[in-house]
């Protein structure tokens, strides 16, 4: 990694000082997100190098723009293990964490609301697993029954999800309180703070919740239908950085086929997944459930995600 001086830098590329270019980018949270999705692909880049992968950038907007960009390179890196001459190469997409989960409409500003929504978590029922895949199962058939019927002979893609963690939340909350009334009293004890816009950017909520940000709209090429997500299909493996909640810059892994796609259209994902959620005071760090994982080398053992043959015309030469 080159020295570069900072002054310079910022004289040369923007036409002012570090203290001028630290207080523009303060007054602009759009310019900070942009950096931080830049410093996330770098170290991701690096975290790959380190295990032993060669990793080659994709460019953003291919040269002939968005109808050039090819529907097998829609990630960040093409990934193989170095030394490796096989024209398989793994599609890995860099993405951040969605940065208002907690309140954004009011969703946590009581303890009541917290409550609510903790309750199941850390005290599932037996039979949760179940109602969820049975809930996720219910608004597939409605929406295959929908389309079927207005494409008369053709057949809805089918519905994959797995039963061991059925939906788009995959946390782990058990053992941390003994029970709902200890979990109760627990939110009663909290300040004010703990239920605040304030409190909860900066991590000192009453909890914090490490939840992904996709937005991405994306036709489905069997369905034709169109959401704001990703499609299970556009990469191998995704990355999340969990920075905006840990503090560190570290990485969830997911093999796309292998979580719960939207109920409504199979084809795609869904925009946000929780990883999990993490207490201030109880629990300090994620504990990733498959099929999360927290290292790359474990979930491309365990998930055996699709690899793809690399096109030229969709690295980016700035990297050389």
């Amino acid at each position: 990694m080159k020295t570069i001086d900072l002054n310079e830098y910022t004289t040369k590329t923007f036409g002012c000082d570090v203290p001028h270019f630290l207080e523009a980018l303060e007054n602009s949270p759009n310019s900070r997100g942009y950096i931080l999705g830049a410093v996330s692909e770098d170290t991701l880049c690096h975290y790959l190098d380190d295990k032993g992968y060669e990793v080659l950038r994709i460019v953003e907007k291919p040269s002939g723009g968005n109808d050039a960009k090819s529907d097998e390179a829609r990630g960040d890196f093409y990934v193989r293990k170095k030394g490796s001459d096989a024209d398989a190469w793994l599609v890995v997409e860099s993405k951040g964490l969605k940065s208002n989960s907690e309140f954004r409409g009011a969703k946590f500003d009581s303890p009541d609301k917290v409550f609510r929504y903790l309750k199941p978590l850390a005290f599932p029922a037996k039979d949760s697993k179940k109602a969820t895949y049975a809930k996720g199962l219910r608004s597939y058939e409605k929406a295959k029954a929908k389309w079927e019927k207005a494409h008369h002979g053709k057949q809805f893609p089918p519905f994959a999800w797995g039963r061991e963690n059925p939906g788009p939340i995959t946390c782990d909350l058990l053992g941390i309180w003994k029970s709902e009334n200890d979990l109760r009293r627990y939110l009663d004890s909290l300040p004010d703070e703990a239920f605040t816009e304030e409190g909860y950017r900066e991590c000192r909520g009453a909890l914090v919740v490490i939840e992904t940000h996709k937005p991405s709209k994306r036709e489905a090429p069997v369905t034709g239908i169109k959401q704001a997500a990703p499609l299970v299909s556009d990469f191998s493996v995704l990355a999340v950085d969990l920075f905006l909640r840990t503090g560190r810059h570290e990485f969830a892994f997911v093999n796309p086929e292998t979580i719960s796609h939207s109920p409504t259209s199979p084809e795609h994902l869904y925009q946000n997944y929780t990883i999990d959620i993490l207490i201030p005071g109880l629990k300090a760090r994620p504990r990733f459930i498959p099929p999360w994982y927290g290292d790359f080398d474990e979930c491309v053992a365990k998930t055996k995600p699709a690899s793809r043959k690399l096109d030229p015309t969709q690295i980016d030469h700035r990297q050389d």
